[in-house]
């Protein structure tokens, strides 16, 4: 498998319309990335290279969050595809989301784009290497936890509701308010087809609870509030009217959403995440 040296992902990502810098240049801000990245040269266990369903493509570099990679095919900013990676065991899918796509070159008449992929789940690359590594019969799926050597308690429970009334409940490692989407599982230790990558912008709140039957027979009206002691008191009024109150460190209108601990700190939800699109009003009482 051929390899071109290139630019790194963080600077691909940091670019806004500046062209692809000469190779060493772009090595050069090696100090500065978020994570470290390896060239295809490096991981010798690598066989292949390609996106599922579609053509092989030349990978640049790998990392914790993501991949660069040297396609044929363009790919579009915003979508999202499954990387194969294969060792010499069964291929290994790692979901993505193409970030930045741009004209890399045009050699001996063929077109090459290269592409930022941010992977929807961090990678952890010594498991891979292990699982490329085995025959294809022992290189089964291990549950993301388990492979990192979480404990349960790494897992948080979370009810998802979104503005059109569905709600799901599962556990998630992954959630970050900086990112738009998020996995969701069933259980901690489901099947990698039972994940469910979840969008933020159909959303209108993320409930971290204790328990996922909550509290039904709990009356509130009858239970002394044990009120959060930190943050500024707010009350959020949501497109359905739905009312929640509680205190928050993170609020700003411009953001796409926020963090609040509920008044009730006792009760069964530890805290919301407020996404402020499904928000109609917010009072500071």
């Amino acid at each position: 498998m051929s390899v071109i040296a290139a630019a790194t992902l963080d600077e691909v990502l940091d670019a806004t319309a500046r062209p692809i810098k000469d190779a060493a240049e772009e090595r050069s801000g090696a100090d500065r990335r978020a994570h470290v990245r390896l060239t295809g040269a490096e991981l010798e266990w690598l066989r292949q290279v390609r996106l599922k369903n579609g053509p092989s493509v030349t990978l640049v570099d790998l990392s914790r969050g993501g991949a660069l990679i040297d396609s044929r095919v363009q790919m579009r900013p915003g979508s999202t595809m499954t990387l194969e990676i294969s060792g010499h065991g069964s291929p290994i899918e790692l979901a993505s989301q193409v970030l930045r796509c741009q004209l890399s070159q045009i050699a001996s008449g063929a077109t090459i784009y290269r592409g930022a992929c941010m992977f929807t789940e961090p990678l952890l690359i010594e498991e891979i290497k292990r699982r490329a590594s085995l025959p294809a019969a022992r290189a089964a799926w291990t549950p993301p936890g388990a492979a990192a050597g979480l404990s349960v308690a790494a897992w948080q429970k979370i009810v998802v509701r979104y503005r059109d009334g569905g709600m799901l409940k599962g556990y998630t490692l992954d959630f970050h308010q900086s990112r738009d989407h998020f996995s969701l599982w069933p259980s901690v230790n489901a099947a990698r087809h039972e994940r469910v990558i979840v969008p933020l912008v159909r959303l209108k709140a993320l409930f971290f609870v204790k328990d996922f039957a909550g509290s039904p027979a709990r009356d509130t009206a009858s239970v002394p509030v044990d009120e959060p002691a930190a943050g500024r008191r707010i009350e959020v009024t949501f497109l359905d009217r739905e009312v929640v109150r509680g205190r928050t460190l993170s609020y700003r209108p411009d953001g796409s959403g926020f963090f609040l601990t509920p008044a009730d700190t006792s009760g069964n939800n530890q805290r919301v995440f407020v996404v402020t699109a499904a928000v109609r009003h917010v009072r500071f009482p």
